[in-house]
């Protein structure tokens, strides 16, 4: 009998258990104002002036009474005046400053001088299992504050976070709704699975795209393996840690609405030929070939220009989003409350992302040495996404290639086709496809977990933490029968997926903190930890669909079963760690970590693998001999190696695969039986990634001017990758074996300068990677190829030793052929039969004989471009002057190449299609272009394969977000009950400079890791304007 309780139930009760821990935190009384020993509490009323470090006033500080909803913001004199009991406390606040508390007693006028803000050195971090001082950390960590991303117009996480952390690459895959990218920490470190790790208050697991932006206090980023060998096996990809805001002990009633509403539009699109340019070029080049010219093209009711189709296509978009949001707490509890929507729609109809989400988080004070916690997050999602990565029926492909001459929609309401005539393509009409989308793909996500700690000890703490992370999702696509496009479809179909997944977590561990003769400083944390993943679903296709109508697309509608096939799997993964720090009287730093992680996905004798790593730091700063030298206010070096795992591979590999349904030949009759269909792999195991880190930070001018250098080299080993086969194996599949090694090495960089003079504030910052990519190891130096192009199947990328992840791959160029004496003395095919055929024209393409044979064959290609970043940058500048405030954020890429496959098809005559604008300037003639190629019907030279002709630099550079905003005065909002009032103005993508011809250089993956940066005419990235408000009662 199966004991495992169905998914459902299991959700349930856990969903009970957070319910009622939801209820004890909103339930229990917030804390009544009154005087110690019963005295009767007077309001007093207080004045006073806020002064900067050098004595000038400062004004928009705030000043908040603890307790209470009482505060104000001192005016441009730096005057404030507020009524608050006898018994206040003061909290005295301004950004690049720290905060004051200040006892009201009996005073009643004040004069505070605020001192420069250096938490920049004393933050806490949080990192695995705990939380450590920024200036004791010696691992690379970088920190991105939930004050920088809050109210982008985002759908997640992922995309608030590019450009912002040293050494994290956000690669975006296209600009469709809910499109999160990839992230990338120093590197793509495999061939494979090469996401980070992802920890959501505690919980490994979940997906960034579920978490409001809003809710985020705090990204920590673990980038080398001191940071993040806690977490062993899943390290090897680096780790992203999720803190989510919570409320405050002693803390009144704050209720927070915040919304925005904004427009999305193109920022570009691609020039095309208009509908007479169109006929002339295709006229032309039957003339060039000796062949008589199609009618169509001399039929003047296809030689007007009716409709641009991409404007047709890319429409105008909106973003929406509400957030509400209720804190407070007493003595003994604190809670968060939080709800949201987020809607995208995009510029494509039928394209858009919905999120609705809660969020409760809440602890408990039970005793002085109890505490309890938890963390609850419900997710709806809801996404509907249109093909734009085909170059046989993208939506966005179609468009720039259908006929300009065509109406959208003819006199009697039906959509025009290019069944008119073979002659324009066997496309269908795009406004016609994304009309009829029906793909749509709902989520509903549970992810929390409970907490609890007890001291036994001073610095002794025990800690337990449960946690449940469960999705149900739901994805349904319905074709219609179609008769009036070329591409047509005889029988409509409806195709249904269902999927349950859900992670159990328990982990108990202990730490200890103590300081010994205020010389040695002690930090341990060490216990064990389990996580299961579970998941089962199934899939069912049926055909034949009598009635159409939205409320009729049920699968038992379909008269004719297509298919159906269902799963399910389980992997289990068990873990002790444990991490030391010491300090030695604020000067020499050691941390040593140490992982044993067992895994399920793997065969007995290798499950388990182990993980150690250690760093060292020293302050240089603290020493005696250091304190003369004043310009500079901190100065501490660190160094650390350490060995990390990956598991994102699939599970099982060491087992035989026997599927029914083979057939045989038994007898001389065909029989039906099973057969092996994988052969096993006893031996496979993790991948591994060795890491070495350097790092240096350093503070100027009293810590005004922060900046931090890391130099890491990381070697992956071990890496799965599928052999060559050699000869016939009948229909087994091999599977991996760890044999392939990879490197990334490289510079990481931050910077951070802020000031405040008076009622000035300012602050620029800024962050860079260079880092570089190297295959160091194949199976016997053979190659990795990649997802192939187009029509023509064009190879675009492979991956080789010696060269970069993903390398694009193809011929050299040379320019056009001018006359046929070129071609005949031309050495590059000296020996090719095409020459002497007449096969090749002037006009044609000079390719390169690289093996100098005197031929142009598949032997004459090389690696032409790596599509992976030599620099990723990003920088920050915030101002603030009275009430307004302003902040920027650009971005850039540098030294990295694009395939244009787009543009290679789209400048290509052979193709019954629309062409880029440019061909208009093609080769007529001797000496009028070396650029673009003659037009032609025939592919004798193969002019548009694959080669640098189109390659492209992608390096770009762009203002991803602008905000300006103004707060309204206190003495106005305290008139109508608001604590603060907050209005604003968001731009997204505001501008862009690049020398890139494609819609957007932002292009991502295509294929896994084997394939980047190639231009498929992906859904591009939007420019948007939102406006919003945010009020806190």
């Amino acid at each position: 009998m199966n004991k495992t309780l169905p998914i459902e139930r299991a959700m349930r009760r856990c969903l009970f258990a957070f319910q009622l821990l939801a209820l004890l935190a909103v339930c229990l009384p917030l804390p009544a104002v009154s005087a110690a020993n019963g005295e009767a509490v007077r309001d007093v009323t207080i004045r006073g002036t806020i002064l900067d470090e050098t004595g000038q006033p400062l004004p928009g500080a705030t000043v908040t009474v603890t307790g209470s909803s009482a505060g104000t913001v001192s005016d441009i004199d730096g005057n404030f005046s507020l009524t608050v009991p006898d018994d206040a406390t003061l909290v005295v606040s301004f950004i690049g400053y720290a905060t004051q508390t200040i006892q009201v007693g009996n005073q009643t006028e004040f004069t505070i001088q605020m001192t420069p803000d250096e938490t920049s050195l004393t933050e806490v971090l949080v990192v695995g299992y705990g939380t450590q001082e920024k200036r004791d950390v010696t691992g690379a960590v970088s920190s991105v504050k939930g004050t920088a991303i809050q109210n982008l117009p985002v759908s997640g996480a992922a995309q608030a976070l590019q450009g912002r952390a040293a050494g994290v690459n956000v690669v975006r895959n296209g600009g469709a709704p809910g499109n999160q990218g990839s992230i990338r920490i120093r590197g793509t470190g495999t061939l494979n699975n090469a996401d980070p790790l992802i920890i959501i208050d505690g919980v490994p697991g979940g997906n960034l795209n579920d978490v409001n932006p809003n809710n985020i206090e705090s990204i920590e980023i673990l980038k080398d393996a001191s940071a993040s060998a806690i977490y062993g096996t899943r390290a090897a990809n680096g780790v992203v840690i999720v803190t989510t805001k919570r409320g405050d002990f002693d803390q009144p009633l704050k209720f927070e609405l915040n919304g925005y509403t904004g427009v999305s539009n193109a920022i570009k699109t691609i020039d095309v030929l208009e509908a007479p340019d169109l006929a002339l070029l295709k006229r032309e080049r039957y003339t060039n070939d000796g062949l008589a010219i199609n009618p169509i093209w001399e039929n003047p009711a296809y030689q007007t220009q009716q409709t641009n189709w991409q404007e047709e296509l890319l429409g105008q978009g909106t973003t929406q989003n509400v957030d509400l949001t209720l804190t407070g707490g007493n003595k003994n509890s604190s809670f968060m409350l939080s709800g949201g929507y987020f809607e995208e729609k995009g510029m494509i109809t039928n394209s858009n992302f919905r999120r609705l989400s809660f969020r409760l988080n809440s602890d408990h004070k039970i005793n002085d040495r109890f505490k309890i916690g938890q963390n609850l997050q419900l997710v709806s999602i809801d996404q509907v996404s249109p093909n734009t990565l085909s170059a046989q029926t993208g939506v966005l492909w179609s468009a720039i290639r259908f006929h300009p001459g065509l109406p959208v929609q003819n006199p009697d309401g039906s959509y025009s086709s290019s069944q008119i005539s073979g002659e324009f393509g066997d496309i269908n009409n795009p406004i016609f496809t994304q009309e009829n989308l029906d793909n749509n793909n709902t989520s509903h996500k549970l992810l929390g977990n409970v907490q609890a700690e007890y001291e036994l000890l001073e610095g002794l703490k025990v800690r337990a933490n449960f946690g449940l992370e469960g999705a149900i999702s739901d994805g349904s696509n319905f074709n219609i029968i179609v008769n009036d496009q070329i591409r047509a479809n005889p029988r409509n179909s409806l195709s249904r997926s269902y999927n349950e997944y859900y992670s159990v977590l328990a982990e108990y561990f202990v730490s200890y903190d103590k300081v010994f003769a205020d010389l040695h400083k002690v930090n341990f944390v060490g216990g064990y930890t389990t996580q299961t993943f579970n998941s089962d679903g199934f899939s069912a296709s049926k055909l034949d669909f009598i009635d159409e109508s939205f409320d009729q697309r049920f699968l038992d509608v379909g008269q004719t079963l297509n298919s159906i096939n269902g799963g399910k799997s389980y992997d289990a993964l068990a873990s002790y760690f444990g991490r030391v720090a010491y300090d030695y009287d604020e000067r020499y730093l050691v941390t040593a970590t140490f992982r044993s992680d067992g895994s399920s996905k793997f065969a007995p004798g290798n499950r388990w693998g182990y993980f150690p790593a250690f760093s060292l730091g020293w302050r240089v700063s603290e020493e005696d001999f250091f304190q003369n030298i004043g310009f500079i206010s901190n100065l501490k070096v660190t160094g650390g190696w350490g060995s990390l795992g990956n598991q994102n591979v699939p599970g099982l590999q060491y087992l035989a695969l026997i599927s029914s349904g083979r057939r045989y030949s038994f007898g001389g009759n065909q029989t039906v039986g099973a057969a092996q269909t994988r052969i096993p792999n006893l031996n496979i195991t993790w991948e591994s990634a060795q890491m070495t880190n350097f790092g240096l930070d350093i503070g100027f001018l009293e810590n005004r001017l922060l900046a931090n250098f890391n130099y890491f080299i990381k070697n992956t080993k071990d890496m799965l990758i599928a052999p060559p086969t050699i000869g016939s194996i009948g229909t087994a599949q091999i599977p991996n074996q760890n044999i392939g090694e990879l490197r990334n090495q490289g510079l990481e960089m931050e910077l951070l300068f802020r000031e405040t003079k008076g009622k000035l504030f300012y602050s620029v910052s800024g962050n860079a990677s260079f880092i570089q990519n190297e295959v160091t190891q194949l199976a016997d130096g053979n190659f990795i190829g990649s997802r192939l192009y187009g029509r023509s199947s064009q190879e675009l990328s492979r991956t080789y030793e010696g060269f970069p992840i993903a390398s694009f791959y193809g011929w050299r160029a040379d320019g056009i052929y001018q006359s046929n004496e070129e071609i005949q003395s031309d050495a590059n095919i000296a020996n090719d039969p095409r020459r002497t055929a007449g096969l090749i024209q002037p006009g044609d393409v000079r390719f390169i004989d690289l093996n100098n044979d005197g031929l142009i064959d598949e032997t004459d290609r090389e690696v032409i471009g790596n599509p992976h970043p030599k620099v990723v940058y990003g920088l920050n500048a915030e101002l603030g002057y009275g009430n307004f405030d302003l902040s920027l954020f650009f971005l850039g890429n540098a030294g990295f190449d694009i395939y244009n496959a787009d543009r290679m098809q789209g400048i290509d005559p052979t193709y019954p299609f629309n062409m880029y604008a440019e061909t208009i300037n093609r080769w007529t003639g001797q000496g009028s272009t070396n650029e673009i190629p003659r037009m032609t019907t025939k592919r004798d030279n193969l002019n548009h394969r694959t080669s640098d002709m189109f390659l492209e630099r992608g390096d770009f550079f762009r203002l991803k977000n602008m905000v300006l905003g103004y707060t309204l005065p206190e003495m106005l909002t305290s008139r109508i009950g608001v604590t603060r009032a907050r209005f604003y103005v968001t731009g997204q993508n505001v501008f862009i400079l690049t020398g890139y011809s494609g819609m957007d250089p932002e292009l991502g993956y295509t294929d896994g890791n084997l394939q980047l940066n190639a231009d498929f005419a992906q859904y591009p990235q939007a420019r948007s304007w939102t406006i919003g408000t945010t009020i806190t009662f």
